[in-house]
């Protein structure tokens, strides 16, 4: 089985419950997903099955939006409700105005150091592999930015609010980062993810308790169609067996007038798609022409 699905993860449950799940309903084993969330965060998690997961490069870079809950007046061992606590005082200085300013001076590029318990490796091994044996080692840091902080919420010592922010950033690390800011400790308390990118979102969002009762009829029916995501490429439409052959095959094809229907940025565009009459996505790839205007595509991706 062959799709595209976008679950909402409950919290208390890891991602890859998630996907053992889909697995068991799906009877398919190779399923890939847009970013992991953890156990305590809820949200969207979009699942590529089958032959789908070779369409997950062209989405595993977009940008997130969460909203976020979390607490002044302690530290976490994991930087979230879910590790050890250590009280830290809240400082009169520490404000709702004061918390409110640092956290708008987050947005922007900024480099951030990933948290220990992460699935990030260093050394062949991943960093919550050390914390959990008590150990802390340096860190590469890396390059996020935040897009945008709104909805901003305070009431001390809780506080929230929604980021949207470039694949890779750890909020959990934004909300210790406060802390230290303001001069007191912050751990993270909830956590929903409400969009991946641009199609995924919490209103597409498919609950797992749902999905739990569904055959493999149903779990189609919800499947995303893959052309919806992407809208703004070329699309050629071939009624060839031929052509679909040599497509199977990874070969290039040569583009019949036709057939091409060009999106609104032109031929300077080379990003395609290919379908065949029946609607069903083919492949991806490189659309190219010649100076005497011939059109070749290029598979980069066949899904068939």
């Amino acid at each position: 089985m062959n799709g595209i699905l976008n679950v909402f993860k409950p919290a208390g449950i890891t991602s890859y419950d998630v996907i053992r799940v889909v697995k068991k309903v799906s009877g398919q084993k190779k399923i890939g997903h847009l970013g992991t969330l953890d156990p305590l965060a809820e949200g969207v998690l979009p699942l590529f099955l089958g032959k789908m997961t070779k369409l997950i490069p062209h989405f595993n870079l977009d940008d997130k939006t969460y909203q976020v809950q979390a607490r002044f007046g302690a530290r976490s061992t994991t930087l979230d409700r879910e590790g050890e606590l250590t009280p830290v005082p809240i400082p009169e200085t520490c404000t709702c105005i004061t918390i409110t300013t640092a956290l708008n001076g987050f947005v922007g590029e900024s480099e951030q150091v990933p948290p220990m318990f992460s699935a990030v490796k260093v050394q062949g091994k991943k960093l919550y592999e050390y914390a959990r044996k008590g150990e802390t080692i340096d860190r590469k840091t890396r390059r996020i930015k935040i897009h945008w902080i709104k909805n901003v919420a305070c009431g001390l010592p809780d506080l929230s609010f929604e980021v949207h922010c470039s694949k890779g950033t750890y909020i959990r690390s934004l909300v210790h980062d406060l802390g230290v800011q303001t001069g007191t400790g912050a751990y993270l308390t909830g956590l929903t993810r409400t969009r991946a990118g641009r199609f995924f979102t919490d209103g597409n969002a498919i609950k797992l308790d749902k999905i739990k009762l569904f055959n493999k009829i149903d779990l189609q029916r919800h499947f995303i169609d893959p052309q919806y995501l992407f809208t703004e490429w070329n699309q050629i439409t071939t009624h060839s067996p031929d052509t679909i052959d040599h497509l199977g095959q990874g070969r290039s094809i040569s583009v019949e007038p036709d057939t091409l229907c060009l999106s609104e940025k032109g031929k300077q565009f080379s990003k395609c798609l290919v379908k065949d009459q029946q609607h069903r996505l083919i492949a991806i790839g490189r659309l190219e022409f010649s100076q005497d205007g011939h059109g070749t595509f290029h598979p980069s991706n066949v899904l068939i």
